[in-house]
């Protein structure tokens, strides 16, 4: 794999996004100065919030809790599995069918009243280590926030979300001119990390 440069240092990326998140990875860093041939390693220590974030923009789908309104379920907790990308501030954006419950969930709670929250979590399929951390044993994170409807005719930002939301997501090509979809951002409330099983690092971030 080709290094990375930065001056006079050649940086190697990281063999497991997980094992950064989880903030004990170290990557291999060899000088480039013709003086000095010595290599070293470099540990990479990110902050809670740097972790939350890192999160949210590695992964590209996650499960979307709405409120149910639908009848005999009133009330009741409804996950959807969703895919969403990123906007230039961070916050997620997805692209929504009217006919999706966790939409009707949405709309019925109102724009103006609803709130959601977004979970993600790494799912480190790239790493060959076998012992590498599965099930609950992973960093995650839950997004709550308020829901924005993007309108396209005043959304500064469409064109490049729709160009975000195409490369990561190819199928949403077919549908994303249809007048049954839409594009929502997620207006960030309250943001809760976790770091694995009986880790210390569950808590909120600061907004």
């Amino acid at each position: 794999m080709k290094p990375a440069s930065s001056g006079h240092v050649r940086i190697y990326p990281l063999a497991s996004t997980a094992a950064a998140v989880n903030g004990d990875a170290t990557a291999a860093a060899t000088s480039t100065d013709e003086t000095n041939d010595a290599s070293e390693q470099i540990n990479i220590r990110l902050n809670v919030n740097e972790k939350a974030r890192t999160v949210l923009s590695v992964c590209t789908s996650g499960t979307l809790c709405t409120t149910s309104n639908h009848d005999g379920i009133e009330g009741a907790p409804f996950g959807s599995f969703v895919d969403y990308v990123l906007d230039d501030d961070g916050f997620p954006v997805l692209l929504m069918s009217d006919l999706s419950m966790h939409t009707k969930n949405i709309l019925d709670a109102g724009l103006d009243k609803a709130m959601v929250t977004l979970f993600a979590q790494i799912d480190d399929k790239s790493n060959a280590n076998q012992n590498a951390e599965k099930g609950q044993d992973v960093s995650r994170c839950s997004f709550t926030a308020k829901v924005q409807k993007i309108d396209p005719k005043d959304a500064e930002d469409y064109d490049s979300i729709r160009m975000k939301y195409s490369i990561a997501h190819a199928y949403a090509d077919q549908v994303m001119d249809s007048p049954r979809f839409d594009f929502y951002r997620l207006i960030p409330q309250a943001i809760y990390y976790v770091g694995g099983f009986d880790s210390h690092s569950h808590q909120p971030i600061s907004i």
